[in-house]
């Protein structure tokens, strides 16, 4: 049994059906008492593995297009605009050998990132407008993958720079690593389950399956469910 299926199983099955005038009406809190991580999620599943990411201007939509042919190079040096960096201390399995280039890239406009690795920094971009919003550098040895600090785009870091730390670990461990962690909510938005999935949806796409507001990188997930290396 997969972890996911484990926490479908004790969270009340699988996805309830979205009913076509209120797809929203689906999301819910999960208490921590209730669910196998011991932390209040907000299940985002059948808002956001139902929903379709479309866009009206026609230059974003050509931009989408255009960007899944980049291969990112383009970004080597770059720093996010109006930056800010916060060291940190995320360590990963790895082995074998690493590569530049695409390590990631949106197949569907329901994916929201591409991420890229270059010069020994991961670069994190908007797969839509290219927009580079994350920049981490990231030492890889025989014992693994040690990510020690992250720059953000001002902006993003919620008035506390280890909510970007945040966000690149759960980038890195879902999208990378393929790993069914949560994702990490902001305080700014509130509690209300329909704003926060809608930003859920809009930051994460189709992987943005659950949220929470406690500190994700230090969730685990069963260790038989870890790899040694990223899907890349």
């Amino acid at each position: 049994m997969t972890f996911w299926s484990r926490l479908r199983g004790l969270i009340g099955g699988q996805e309830a059906s979205t009913p076509p005038g209120d797809p929203l009406s689906t999301v819910r809190w999960v208490s921590a008492s209730d669910n196998p991580l011991g932390v209040d999620l907000l299940d985002c599943r059948s808002f956001s593995q139902s929903m379709l990411a479309v866009t009206k201007d026609p230059k974003i939509a050509e931009s989408y297009a255009t960007l899944r042919g980049s291969s990112g190079e383009h970004y080597r040096g770059r720093t996010p605009e109006d930056s800010k960096t916060c060291d940190c201390d995320l360590r990963y399995p790895h082995q074998g050998d690493t590569r530049d280039g695409p390590i990631f890239k949106a197949e569907v406009m329901e994916d929201k990132w591409d991420i890229y690795l270059y010069d020994g920094d991961l670069y994190f971009a908007r797969s839509w407008t290219g927009e580079l919003e994350y920049r981490a550098k990231i030492v890889i040895r025989e014992d693994g993958a040690h990510v020690i600090a992250v720059t953000a785009r001002a902006a993003l870091d919620e008035a506390d720079p280890s909510y970007s730390v945040a966000v690149v670990d759960y980038l890195i461990r879902s999208h990378l690593y393929r790993l069914p962690v949560p994702h990490p909510l902001p305080e700014s938005i509130g509690k209300d389950p329909r704003q926060l999935a809608l930003f859920s949806f809009s930051r994460y796409g189709r992987h943005g399956r659950f949220g929470t507001f406690a500190d994700t990188t230090q969730l685990r997930v069963p260790a038989q469910q870890q790899t040694g290396k990223p899907d890349a």
